[in-house]
């Protein structure tokens, strides 16, 4: 388990029960399963700050001593962050020094603010570090990802109740679409997987600028999700074959209409979400790697820090998302589906099936760039933490 930071608040490694407590986490593996009352992020800024040192070292791997897993699930994921990460990322990697820091600390100002900023604390030059060991030097890696696209529509306040999946509940601030309104959306809002058992996924695409690439929200909801992965794995598999347009179906012995944008009998409703975390991986911090023999002695590197600041918000107008993460390690020396059937009518005389889609229970939200295998940061939501209530 990961060591982690409450909301903006250091906590070293934690036990079980305290990690249940913190109600929202971050996370650096997608496979890490969902617990009840416990909300959690993932961005890939990590995996570009991880790329960016084995890049600078010059290895396909970087591996850790004592071995961890975490090393091992930023070792093999595969993607193309050119496509993942959205415009402006700025990924910064190399020597260490005090101007290197002063332009990173100026940059994170600009783009994210003075929290990000005090990220990058002084410069510590090559001397000794104890009695047997000397600092040659040091490097610098840092991601920084701040976006905040915007919704081309309006939706209506509302509050709600949110039920978690601990059975409690409580009303919350969203927000939604519904009757005429939400006929007028069009494309606005898609429907692109929905088996009228639970499970559905929405996509709400951004504005964007003439010069910007598309990128797009989508919502999950399904029975069985069990970790940021599996609920990734099924918004790409809808994302790459929605629903049509139109269809017949059969619901409770009656033929409705089936279309993929909201219609004049449906309803759509979301809370806000926003969060702010900030996380120290103790799994990291610590760890060696690239020893070589060195005279009586050896050299190696050494992780000493290896922290994230991650802010997401997502309200009516749209979302706002900064994720910021830095890796330093010191380089060291040491003297020691069924057919349809044949009577199905045709579905422009059918009436539309009311729909009730509202995201008021346990879901994932994930924000994507288009053609994208990974989403630029995705969160499940199962707290309220990141909710809004008043």
């Amino acid at each position: 388990m990961l060591s982690m930071v409450c909301p903006q608040t250091q906590v070293s490694a934690q036990s079980p029960d305290a990690f249940l407590q913190t109600q929202v986490t971050a996370t650096l593996d997608l496979s890490e399963k969902f617990q009840k009352g416990l909300s959690l992020l993932w961005s890939p800024s990590g995996q570009a700050a991880w790329d960016k040192m084995r890049e600078f070292h010059g290895v396909k791997t970087i591996e850790l001593e004592p071995p961890t897993h975490i090393a091992d699930v930023l070792n093999q994921f595969k993607w193309d962050a050119a496509k993942t990460l959205p415009d402006g990322t700025v990924v910064y990697g190399g020597e260490d020094s005090e101007a290197r820091r002063v332009e990173i600390r100026e940059m994170l100002r600009k783009r994210v603010g003075a929290n990000a900023a005090a990220m990058i604390g002084p410069y510590l030059p090559p001397g000794r570090v104890d009695a047997n060991t000397v600092r040659l030097g040091s490097a610098i890696f840092v991601s920084c990802i701040s976006h905040s696209p915007r919704f081309p529509v309006g939706f209506a306040l509302k509050k709600s109740i949110f039920s978690y999946s601990n059975g409690q509940g409580t009303p919350v601030q969203g927000f939604g679409s519904e009757g005429p309104h939400a006929a007028s959306l069009g494309d606005a809002l898609d429907v692109i997987a929905d088996d009228l058992k639970g499970t559905v996924i929405l996509k709400l695409p951004f504005y964007g600028e003439a010069e910007s690439r598309p990128c797009f929200l989508t919502l999950a909801k399904a029975p069985n999700m069990t970790c940021l992965e599996n609920g990734i794995q099924r918004v790409r598999q809808a994302l790459k074959s929605p629903l049509p347009a139109d269809q017949a179906i059969k619901q409770n012995n009656k033929w409705w209409r089936y279309h993929n944008h909201l219609t004049a009998v449906d309803r759509f409703w979301m809370p806000k979400l926003k969060t702010t975390l900030s996380c120290d991986y103790g799994e990291l911090i610590g760890k060696t790697y690239l020893r070589q023999p060195n005279g009586p002695g050896f050299t190696y590197w050494q992780i000493r820090e290896a922290q994230q600041l991650l802010s997401f918000r997502l309200d009516e107008q749209g979302s706002m998302t900064q994720a910021v993460f830095k890796v330093v390690p010191d380089f060291l020396s040491s003297s020691g589906g069924a057919e349809k059937p044949t009577d199905t009518p045709k579905v422009e005389s059918l009436p539309f099936l009311p729909r009730v889609f509202s995201f008021d229970g346990p879901f994932l939200a994930a924000l994507w760039m288009k053609d994208a295998e990974w989403p630029y940061i995705a969160c499940w939501v199962d707290s309220e933490e990141v909710l809004l209530k008043k």
